[in-house]
């Protein structure tokens, strides 16, 4: 945003004031961030008003005239091009050595007729962007005059960062500006010079608002308007911050936005007699200033007459209603509309606005009427024969509540660190436009005015934050705290998620991903799946990636796409967030969840028991929250239906684990992919095992291996419990040492057995014992040895 330094000196005296200094260093390091600084109509020079005496017809070109200028010293010769030279005018004449648009005047011999000067048009002025013809001053105009003493073209225009003033909707105007560099100088706020016109025995507008997202509609016609060109000081304030001269009843709405920050508009009025605010109930055609038919979607809100939409609210008017040249009347509208409301509109039709982009930022309703008036105010100070012929009309649908905040001067001086007097904090708060009430004992009660209300000030921080700024951060010395240093308990789900992921990456060398929370459509298309989702985004930036996810395995099987050209085996893992449905009051439920995809350019069935093992190992002795894998059916397409199982802490089910199904991987190539997915938000809040600690006996452990043949259809689960429940009073440790597929429908478990006496030596005759205990209990449910 360009604020001119000009503009601000109508409200604040900034003589004897560094302004430079004061704009690169206070009010960057108190208000927002200046990203740079031009000195406008600095290299200008050698300019004065000059009167053309005669005109006439150059002999060897049709487009070029000689004429005869008085500059007020003498009578020159100058060779003119511009279409509009007549006769008596009064223009700006570049003399001999004069520095013009980054050229110095010299004579010249244009077509054989020497030419002495050269006559300028707005933009050789670097006042504009017309270039249409000579500039043309006033028939009254004193002539050998400097035209920077006529025309205000030295300024000093600064650039804001915008995003430094995203939560400030009251320094999107240069009055706000003002208001900020009063406070920094110590000099008064001028009020502005609105209409103090009694309008109540004017007749009201028809004005009517059909929509709860309209906050206030104020509005007021004019009439008997005859000039069509706003002034030269406004047009060059226009260009300067960055807009362009349309017509004076155009220029006056854009000046005020650019002065409050309150965007207005103005219709023509002998098209719009009334207003109607409404949201429309279908898609609807509407053609714009900028002369683009677009299509409205349903409930955009718009600002109709008589059913025809005139105006899409807070962004922009329509073409059949705009000022024309000769407009004689106008209705004015000054409005406040809900924040997000504009911005939904704005992003939809892809049309952000100066307008829109400062409703977005939540204004002040209050805004409207001083913007109404001040409207009035400088169109009959520019048109003397403008008259108002309604009464202004004002619909006030919603008021922020009226905000006040107790605070201390120990408040202020501690939270600081400074020793403050009651005095600068009041006068402090007074000159931003706060009301302050002294309750006695260093005690104040403020009252936050009303465009600091929105979305800014909120308690008593803020107002320590206004009186830091303005008494300088540079202005506090930095200091030691003094307060006790406790150690802070890391959070259990913190310390959980760390510890897995440091696990998976260190110990099973697996690669973290971080991945986004919507679905991939293009990959769920490749692959052939859909995949459930409890939410869509509504104007997703991405057209068909508007689907919200509720597991994380889409999201790894693109992960295994993107890499699988560069590795033949290689897992991923990533610990992220799922919709996993919606409660009862329809709002998302977000978990969560700890996803592990394995990858092999093989078909490799031992990949499935290395992700198993990760598994155990992670929750088991990492979280101590012992798991189970249970057979299941699986319901998702992309998974397998054979080794496919639930996993359990106790009786609760987190997850699963499982193979991807054939016709999946056949998309992405020959390969092997093996995937689980664990509630991590369940998993950190299940109830851990009790960890014990036992001596080591100082007695030697035996070790003993024993093969078993199983049908092919039995799970380990089944192998696993009977293998731990040895009757024996010998202590004992079992775990699966081998698995071997006999291709004859049978498969070999080996389990390996370490067994061993806290008391003594364990005797032959133990061992031999447990070592038939061990083959009696699995032939007892049919399961025998390999032979």
């Amino acid at each position: 945003m360009y604020i001119s330094l000009n503009w601000i000196k109508d409200y604040v005296d900034l003589d004897g004031v560094d302004v430079i200094n004061l704009i690169k260093n206070r009010f960057t390091l108190a208000v927002a961030e200046i990203e740079g600084i031009e000195e406008k109509g600095k290299d200008l020079s050698g300019v004065v008003t000059a009167k053309i005496l005669s005109v006439e017809s150059h002999p060897k070109s049709n487009k070029l005239h000689i004429l005869s200028v008085d500059k007020g010293d003498e009578i020159v010769q100058i060779v003119c091009g511009a279409p509009n030279v007549k006769e008596g005018m009064i223009v700006p004449l570049a003399t001999l050595g004069a520095h013009v648009a980054g050229m110095t005047i010299a004579p010249a011999n244009l077509a054989g007729v020497e030419s002495y000067g050269m006559c300028c048009s707005a933009k050789e002025l670097g006042i504009s962007d017309d270039h249409s013809g000579l500039l043309e001053f006033d028939s009254n105009t004193p002539i050998g005059v400097d035209v920077k003493k006529i025309l205000p073209i030295e300024d000093i225009v600064f650039e804001i960062d915008n995003k430094s003033l995203t939560n400030r909707p009251d320094l999107w105007g240069h009055y706000g500006i003002a208001r900020e560099i009063s406070a920094l100088t110590g000099r008064k706020l001028k009020p502005l010079d609105v209409l103090q016109e009694d309008t109540s025995g004017l007749k009201k507008l028809d004005i009517s608002v059909h929509s709860d997202t309209c906050f206030r509609y104020s509005s007021a016609t004019m009439s008997r308007i005859t000039k069509n060109v706003s002034p030269m000081t406004m047009q060059i304030r226009l260009y300067y911050t960055g807009m362009r001269a349309i017509n004076m009843l155009a220029d006056v709405t854009n000046y005020i936005m650019l002065e409050l920050g309150q965007p207005m508009h103005a219709f023509n009025n002998e098209i719009v007699k009334s207003i109607d605010v409404k949201n429309v109930s279908e898609d609807t055609n509407f053609t714009t200033l900028d002369g683009v038919e677009r299509v409205l979607p349903k409930d955009t809100m718009v600002i109709s007459c008589n059913g025809e939409v005139s105006a899409i609210a807070g962004v922009m008017g329509g073409l059949d209603s705009e000022i024309k040249d000769n407009t004689n009347s106008v209705l004015i509208e000054s409005a406040c509309f809900h924040p997000a409301k504009v911005r939904r509109t704005a992003t939809a039709l892809g049309m952000r606005t100066e307008a829109s982009a400062r409703y977005e930022k939540s204004l002040d309703p209050e805004l409207t009427m001083t913007a109404l008036k001040r409207y009035m105010y400088l169109v009959k100070s520019i048109d003397s024969g403008a008259v108002v012929t309604s009464d202004i009309t004002d619909v006030y649908n919603f008021k922020y509540e009226p905000k006040t905040i107790e605070i201390s001067m120990d408040y202020i001086n501690n939270y600081m660190g400074v020793d403050l007097t009651e005095d600068f904090v009041v006068n402090t708060l007074t000159n931003l436009e706060f009301g302050v009430e002294r309750l006695g004992g260093g005690n104040l009660k403020v009252k936050v005015p009303t465009f600091r209300a929105t979305k800014d000030i909120q308690g008593k921080p803020d107002i320590v934050e206004e009186v830091g700024r303005i008494f300088g951060y540079d202005n506090i010395k930095p200091k030691s705290c003094c307060m006790d240093v406790l150690p802070v308990d890391l959070q259990r789900k913190i310390a959980d998620e760390y510890d897995i992921k440091y696990t998976l990456a260190t110990k099973f060398n697996l690669s973290e991903i971080h991945t986004y929370l919507w679905y991939d459509s293009e990959t769920n298309k490749q692959l052939g799946i859909n995949p459930p989702s409890y939410l869509r985004v509504i104007n997703s930036l991405q057209k068909y990636n508007d689907q919200l996810r509720s597991t994380l395995v889409p999201s790894q099987l693109k992960a295994v796409i993107d890499n699988k050209e560069d590795y033949s085996d290689f897992g991923v893992f990533e610990i992220g967030s799922a919709i996993i449905g919606l409660d009862e009051n329809n709002q998302s439920i977000e978990h969560k969840k700890l996803c592990i995809t394995l990858y092999n350019k093989t078909e490799d069935v031992s990949r499935l028991l290395d992700l198993k093992e990760m598994l155990e190992y992670t929750c088991n002795e990492i979280l101590q929250t012992p798991i189970t894998f249970v057979p299941a059916n699986t319901e998702c397409e992309y998974m397998s239906p054979v080794n496919y199982y639930n996993i359990y802490a106790g009786d609760e089910c987190l997850g699963f684990i499982g193979s991807i199904h054939p016709a999946t991987t056949m998309q992405i190539g020959k390969c092997t992919i093996v995937t689980c997915e664990i509630d991590f938000t369940k998993l950190i809040t299940t109830p851990r095992q009790v960890v014990t600690f036992e001596t080591v006996s100082k007695y030697p452990n035996s070790e003993l291996d024993f093969n078993f043949l199983v049908d092919v259809e039995t799970n380990y689960a089944t192998i696993q419990k009977i293998a731990t429940s040895i009757d024996s009073d010998l202590n004992y440790k079992v775990s699966l040492l081998d698995i071997f597929d006999n291709k004859d429908g049978m498969i070999s478990y080996t389990l390996h057995y370490e067994i061993g006496r806290d008391d003594r030596t364990m005797t032959g005759e133990e061992i031999e014992n447990f070592h038939k205990t061990v083959i009696d209990t699995f032939a007892k449910n049919n399961i025998n040895l390999k032979l």
